[in-house]
């Protein structure tokens, strides 16, 4: 199974990188928006990660576009972020995004967890 990570900051990526490849998973990573689009459309991943605050192109920004393209409107996204879900969880659900995950509040391995919950038939 497939991962893409879009974010910004390079340890985030690393991090979350690593765990995923422990747990099994193939991985890819962006660390902007609009490269992450266009990664999200050539790979095809079975699941999306992305932060919500980037330069060039914010998250939400990002899941409407890909919510819009028909190669990437069936992808799951969870977005990970340090805004709390009141700042912008309503907005990222009516947008399409599947979970949204304080990254403060959740190690890697409850995000791994919420991955397998979106998509357990291929964990």
């Amino acid at each position: 199974m497939k991962a893409l990570v879009v974010d910004d900051e390079q340890s985030l990526l690393n991090m979350y990188e690593s765990s995923l490849k422990m747990a099994g998973m193939e991985v890819v990573t962006a660390s902007d928006g609009p490269s992450g689009i266009e990664i999200a459309k050539q790979e095809k991943p079975a699941i999306i990660l992305l932060d919500i605050i980037m330069p060039k192109m914010n998250g939400l920004d990002v899941l409407k576009a890909l919510k819009e393209a028909p190669e990437t409107k069936d992808i799951p996204v969870m977005l990970l972020t340090n805004l709390p879900e009141e700042c912008s969880g309503e907005k990222a659900k009516q947008l399409g995004a599947n979970a949204y995950l304080v990254k403060a509040e959740n190690e890697p391995r409850a995000v791994i967890e919420k991955i397998k919950t979106l998509i357990p038939s291929q964990t």
